[in-house]
């Protein structure tokens, strides 16, 4: 709380660096823009509950927000609530934009019959409790758990339970967890302290990436076996360190533990399920906005690829940067034809180097990203 206080404050005297935030920020704006969805039930205006999965539930795997959709639909009168609760700028400390988006949801919540909310997500029901406590909530695990035709599979013969920090205070969801976690048979070993964080929590991955990496490695670390999950997260950090993980809802319906998804594979994979549950609850098709640069096909080698997306660098933003660049001839060209552009946004600038194989083919050799602005007029962030 001291340190949150700490960032609204600067945010308020406009000094806190926003490229700390910015990636984030951006993706709670595609959340709550491009990809978000509010709908009751077919042919109703209103419902008793309403799915909330979070904003990387069904980024990370587009089943995890369909299959519990499915099997929540079987038995209670639910709508479905594509979007974001704000986690992003509650932990910038940006108020504006969270108190904007939490109107949003409140006026949704009204317009729907002012149902309960189901969250799959503990840091979801945690902001719900604090910024919208007039909303009543229910954690997915416990609908689950009570469901009888659910038969969860072992994916691991044994493993430990990782809770996420913010579900510290939810014995219900933690309980319904392991509940789920026993049905499928696998044997349950008790962490030393539940509701540890992962190393997620406030963005610090690039405040502190010396502490992210201390953080990760010790929470990774505190058993051998592997982990079994309830936030998309935590399972994104786990998997990065290599640790056996896997997400509860793997478990709960017999899926196979994927690979982690990047940036863009998991922004298709929001469109996806937008797109699926527009299908479901309208009767109707989506598709996303179309740019001029998506027909740009890239060539990254692997670790090129990776280091490029541990950076948060999207290739969206890539593929933008290079049209620019070739539209408007705003580039630096190298004796060996090699070439090198650059892209400002609001908090970053991105730079990439790439040779031309042909048209609209690009190879990547690297990108990076900078705060500094140059000019009398710009604004270093």
């Amino acid at each position: 709380e001291l340190l949150r206080l700490s960032r609204r404050a600067r945010v308020a005297a406009e000094s806190a660096p926003p490229a700390l935030h910015d990636y984030w920020l951006r993706e709670m704006d595609f959340s709550t823009g491009e990809a978000a969805l509010i709908a009751a039930p077919p042919g109703k205006t209103t419902c008793e509950y309403v799915f909330f999965p979070g904003c990387q539930l069904g980024a990370y795997r587009p089943e995890h927000v369909l299959r519990p959709l499915e099997a929540l639909r079987e038995q209670l009168d639910v709508g479905v609530f594509l979007g974001c609760c704000g986690a992003p700028a509650y932990w910038a400390g940006d108020d504006d934009r969270l108190d904007a988006n939490t109107a949003q949801i409140r006026a949704a919540w009204e317009r729907l019959g002012q149902p309960t909310f189901v969250f799959a997500c503990a840091t979801c029901a945690r902001v719900f409790s604090e910024i919208l406590p007039e909303i009543d909530g229910v954690s997915l695990y416990e609908k689950l758990a009570d469901a009888d035709k659910l038969a969860p599979a072992a994916i691991f013969d044994s493993a430990a339970v990782f809770d996420p920090c913010a579900s510290g205070d939810d014995e219900d969801m933690q309980n319904a967890v392991r509940a789920l976690a026993t049905r499928s048979g696998v044997a349950l070993t008790e962490l030393a302290e539940r509701g540890k964080c992962c190393g997620h929590g406030g963005h610090i991955r690039l405040a502190n990436p010396s502490l992210y990496e201390e953080i990760t490695a010790n929470r990774a670390g505190e058993s051998e076996l592997p982990y079994i999950v309830y936030c998309a997260n935590c399972r994104e950090v786990f998997a990065s360190r290599g640790k056996a993980c896997a997400h509860i809802l793997d478990v709960a319906f017999g899926l196979s533990a994927p690979a982690t998804p990047d940036i863009d594979a998991r922004r298709k994979n929001s469109i996806e399920v937008k797109r699926m549950v527009t299908k479901q609850f309208a009767g109707g098709d989506f598709s996303p906005t179309a740019n001029p640069w998506d027909d740009i096909e890239l060539i990254i080698d692997a670790e090129t690829a990776e280091r490029i997306d541990r950076k948060l660098i999207a290739q969206s933003d890539i593929r933008e940067a290079i049209y620019l660049a070739q539209r408007d001839g705003d580039r630096f060209t190298a004796p060996d034809g090699s070439e090198q552009c650059s892209m400002i946004k609001a908090a970053l600038v991105y730079w990439v180097m790439y040779r031309r194989l042909g048209d609209s083919r690009y190879e990547i050799t690297d990108a990076y990203y900078h705060r500094m602005k140059f000019g009398e007029e710009s604004d270093n962030g």
